[in-house]
């Protein structure tokens, strides 16, 4: 769990006082004057925490989220705290924050501007469900299958159509093969990240790392159906 958080916050150190994240605070506040008293996007962050302010300064974030990778991040930062307890509460595996904060992530990009109530809990509450969603899936497809049963040939070719698609949508986001594999062997192998990074001589939160972005990148591509 420590090693995406570790990587997240250090990616946001970067990234909350960089040129172009002030740039893009200019932008966000001439459409949303509660982010202008904010000099950098850790001062949005701290907007963030003031009882008054705070849910507009979400709602804000939200807003412009689907369409504003920055903003989208933004927003995931600031909700970093409650992903963690959440991922604690309801997590079944080391695997339960990375799901979490992936969960999270098509959310608010994907969040609706007309939906009521506050940004914060419902981002949350989306993601409790859909992970509870996946691992009930999960769990009953584990149940189902006594004997591993020969692929048919359809199945087969399902499986390398899907394959081709994805190494193609990596290439168009700029994803590198030894990532790719690492997602393929960790996600679908059930290969630990630990013994991968141990493999590639990278640190385990270097990895971590490595995939979230990776995997942040190929949802925005839809694969070719």
């Amino acid at each position: 769990m420590a090693q995406v958080l570790q990587a997240l916050n250090k990616e946001w150190s970067t990234l909350a006082g960089s040129p172009s994240a002030r740039r893009a605070l200019m932008r966000w506040s001439a459409t949303y004057p509660v982010l202008s008293g904010a000099p950098d996007l850790d001062g949005v962050i701290a907007l963030g925490f003031d009882p008054d302010g705070g849910p507009e300064v979400r709602r804000a974030l939200a807003a412009v989220a689907p369409t504003d990778q920055l903003a989208a991040r933004t927003l995931l930062q600031e909700l970093l705290g409650g992903l963690c307890n959440l991922a604690r509460r309801v997590g079944r595996d080391d695997d339960a924050l990375d799901d979490v904060i992936r969960l999270a992530w098509d959310r608010i990009r994907t969040y609706p501007t007309s939906r009521p109530g506050s940004v914060s809990a419902n981002v949350l509450l989306d993601v409790r469900k859909g992970y509870r969603r996946e691992q009930d899936k999960a769990q009953r497809r584990l149940l189902s299958v006594g004997v591993a049963a020969e692929p048919s040939a359809e199945d087969r070719f399902v499986s390398q159509a899907f394959l081709d698609d994805l190494v193609t949508a990596s290439s168009t986001a700029g994803i590198s093969d030894e990532v790719l594999a690492t997602i393929l062997r960790s996600r679908v192998g059930g290969e630990s990240m630990a013994a991968l990074a141990a493999e590639q001589q990278v640190p385990l939160k270097v990895l971590w790392h490595r995939r979230w972005r990776a995997e942040a990148r190929l949802r925005e591509l839809p694969l070719a159906s």
